[in-house]
């Protein structure tokens, strides 16, 4: 398959991953922005989330913008102009203080990153490995995830309460120093002649759009309320802090696993497995009683899980559609996934109870897994799978 984008060597898929996280880095860290907002920058609790609603609706318009302009225009110079202007609204915000301001201020913000976003999403469709490009993005966003809201109080104590939009601001910065690194052919609009034919089948893409977004809504239904889950299982505080702390760290290691291994062992079979693993998670999290071992075991399941299965299916759409516009579409179904969890969650939570929505997202992956299988099997034949119907 001809790509318009070989990059030489494994340190240039982290730099692809890195400007394409860069747009919606803030998502990786939602609960500092909150917090920030909510506490000694002065907005109420109700404000600062309409804020942050009003900064992912940016996002998700910005990835649409980006679906019309793939392949018509030279990326770099679109991207470093677009960074640039991220970085000036995240530095400025700390000059506003006005609640109306902010939510038109952050709107701007979130249609800037967003179209970042699905520009670096087509882009990272055309490297000659999008198994090891999708894997270096989730490995990446994990990773910056855990190093942000780890200094972030510090930062704060040092700084101002703004210091979370500085550290936006300064990524978005350092995405564009890393830019000009990178090669500089231009994306063609048009795939290869030889792949033309199977460009793109419509009920596949569906079907993988679909399996995407539930996945998502699901996975970060359950991240959304991890906390609560261990505290209304009687699970000292302090435990329930150190074991999300720990457990996500094989997030880092699930989203390498594209990055190291590719899909030798087969996507689907690395996507059932993973979905696997979430079910098997969100009915331990759902025990009474439960003990800190299996709120352990849950954790280390579905966060060693959710990248690799997010990377396998970014990678599936990057195959089906080699021109790159199906992943920047993917860019915006996955917004919507990651929005729809929490909301989704809120209303089946009922006094204390979590029963209803863990029961509700393995239903969710249930059919995520059902979803990912046959434009799976049409892109790559697996491995494992195949070999196993041979015996």
């Amino acid at each position: 398959m001809d790509k318009a984008i070989p990059p030489t060597n494994t340190l240039m898929y982290f730099f692809f991953a890195f400007i394409a996280m860069v747009g919606t880095s803030y998502i990786n860290f939602l609960p500092g922005v909150v917090n920030a907002l909510a506490g000694s920058i002065g907005f109420s609790e109700a404000e600062a989330g309409q804020i942050v609603a009003l900064n992912i609706y940016g996002a998700l318009s910005g990835s649409i913008a980006a679906v019309f302009l793939i392949g018509k225009v030279n990326w770099k110079c679109v991207l470093a102009l677009f960074l640039v202007l991220l970085a000036t609204f995240d530095l400025s915000t700390s000059w506003i203080s006005d609640y109306i301001i902010m939510l038109v201020w952050r709107f701007i913000a979130g249609f800037i990153g967003g179209f970042c976003m699905g520009i670096s999403f087509s882009i990272l469709a055309r490297l000659a490995s999008p198994d090891r490009a999708f894997g270096a993005l989730l490995f990446t966003q994990f990773g910056i995830c855990f190093v942000v809201l780890a200094i972030l109080p510090s930062l704060e104590a040092i700084l101002d309460p703004y210091a979370v939009f500085y550290v936006m601001g300064v990524l978005s910065l350092v995405s564009v120093c890393i830019l000009f690194t990178l090669p500089d052919q231009s994306l063609k609009a048009d795939a290869p002649t030889e792949i033309k034919g199977r460009i793109i089948n419509k009920t596949g893409a569906a079907l993988l759009m679909s399996a995407l977004m539930l996945y998502l809504c699901a996975a970060n239904a359950i991240w959304t309320y991890v906390g609560l889950i261990g505290l209304n299982a009687g699970i000292a505080e302090q435990n329930v802090n150190n074991a999300i702390a720990i457990t996500s760290l094989l997030g880092l290691i699930g989203a390498l696993l594209p990055v190291l291994i590719g899909k030798r062992l087969g996507r689907l079979f690395c996507i059932i497995s993973g979905i696997v693993f979430s079910i098997i998670a969100a009915f331990l999290l759902s025990l009474k009683p439960m003990s800190i071992g299996y709120y352990v075991i849950a954790m280390s399941l579905i966060f060693f899980a959710w990248p690799a299965v997010n990377a396998y299916l970014l990678a599936t759409t990057a195959e089906m559609d080699p021109s790159g516009k199906l992943s920047s579409i993917a860019a915006l179904v996955s917004l919507f996934g990651a929005a729809s969890g929490p909301m989704m969650a809120s209303g089946l939570i009922g006094d204390g109870d979590f029963t209803s929505m863990l029961y509700s997202c393995s239903a969710i992956f249930i059919v995520s897994a059902i979803f990912s299988i046959r434009p799976t099997q049409q892109q790559t034949p697996d491995v494992t799978f195949a070999n196993a119907n041979q015996a």
